[in-house]
């Protein structure tokens, strides 16, 4: 038997081929792609062949939007009642009979059909994947004539004339993920929203909260490294890890909380994607001794007037959980503190929204911005 070259004939992507489509998963100015690989003449080609098409920022990553096309995701998102009912709760307080109402990003619909069902007389089901096909049949099987599904980007979409509430669910795990997708709302509203009109949700906070667990510092953080692993050392990892830190989604023990911050606020009626990008400075206080494993992250969104949607360690239980975020663990005195700087950006090429975090134990101090 002679030993194969590993010469076939058949093509599969390379290393650097990967690279590239990481590079184009989200829309690039042409300049960048070809200081990435990616000449001129080769662009023209995959435009040419369909491979690529022209993009604004507003649009998702085409496998970002995989997630949501199909009904594993839809589902998740469905049997979450606490998170649907808050935005029925919602609906039913401000869509009145009559309303023309768009929905941002509709998936399965049922937000649009739960307008359609208090009375709304035209509501817009935007949606970029082809979970439109499906939530247009839904609609019809149910009878809810005043829903029109429309499928595509929808920064682009005019209602013709001035609509009375403009909604949409684009909360990520620790709600800024979508940024993209209320980049688009945005549009929408700006556009279609009449002068004294409503959205749903209108208004959002997110935290961070000192978290005393030496259990998820084990399980997700750094503490599984420290110690040798199987008898083995795995340090080189941690240092790894450390340099590259990620996020958890956890169900974290609301009893381990220690203190919780508010980083930043958001405002769906007047805002912009641009207030996704913040750069902010809080200190955790330790009433008594005990330890620090990192932040525990979460999210409130105001729904409605006197109705709130939170997803902290407090509350029942969501489908976005809570965010880990693993950080070296420090001793922390009665009376002491953990200082943190907080900024929110884009990995390089834009891919993925990222959160920053450094951080001073006590007695130290913050480096100054941009050093750390």
């Amino acid at each position: 038997m002679t030993k194969g070259t590993g010469v076939t004939g058949k093509v599969g992507l390379s290393a650097q081929g990967r690279r590239i489509l990481t590079q184009l998963r989200v829309a690039q100015e042409r300049a960048d792609l070809a200081e990435k690989g990616l000449s001129a003449a080769l662009v023209e080609d995959m435009l040419a062949q369909g491979l690529l098409e022209r993009q604004d920022e507003t649009m998702p990553p085409v496998d970002y939007q995989d997630i949501f096309a199909g009904w594993k995701s839809q589902r998740g998102m469905l049997i979450d009642h606490v998170r649907t009912l808050a935005f029925q709760d919602a609906i039913d307080a401000i869509v009145r009979p009559g309303d023309r109402v768009v929905d941002v990003g509709t998936g399965s619909g049922i937000l649009a059909m739960m307008a359609a069902r208090r009375g709304a007389a035209e509501v817009f089901g935007l949606e970029v994947t082809d979970m439109a096909a499906w939530a247009a049949r839904i609609a019809a099987r149910n009878g809810l004539d005043a829903v029109r599904i429309v499928q595509g980007d929808g920064a682009a979409f005019d209602a013709e004339g001035p609509v009375d509430v403009i909604m949409g669910e684009f909360a990520g795990m620790y709600f800024l993920e979508e940024w993209r997708h209320y980049a688009a709302f945005v549009q929408v509203r700006d556009r279609n929203l009449r002068p004294g009109g409503q959205v749903i949700p209108h208004a959002a906070r997110i935290f961070l909260s000192a978290i005393d667990s030496r259990k998820l510092y084990q399980e997700r953080g750094h503490g599984f490294w420290e110690a040798p692993v199987y008898g083995l050392d795995f340090s080189e990892v941690l240092a790894a890890e450390s340099a590259s830190p990620r996020r958890y989604i956890v169900s974290a023990d609301h009893n381990a909380i220690v203190c919780t911050r508010e980083i930043a606020a958001f405002d769906f009626l007047k805002g912009t994607e641009r207030d996704y990008f913040f750069s902010t400075e809080v200190s955790f206080d330790y009433p008594a001794a005990g330890s620090f494993h990192g932040f525990i992250g979460h999210f409130e969104l105001d729904m409605a007037p006197g109705l709130v949607l939170g997803t902290g360690t407090a509350t029942r239980e969501t489908c976005w959980h809570q965010s880990y975020f693993p950080l070296p663990a420090l001793q922390v005195p009665a009376g002491g503190r953990v200082a943190a700087r907080v900024r929110s950006f884009l990995a390089p090429g834009g891919n993925l929204m990222c959160i920053g975090i450094t951080i001073a134990g006590p007695g130290d101090n913050l480096p100054p911005a941009g050093s750390a």
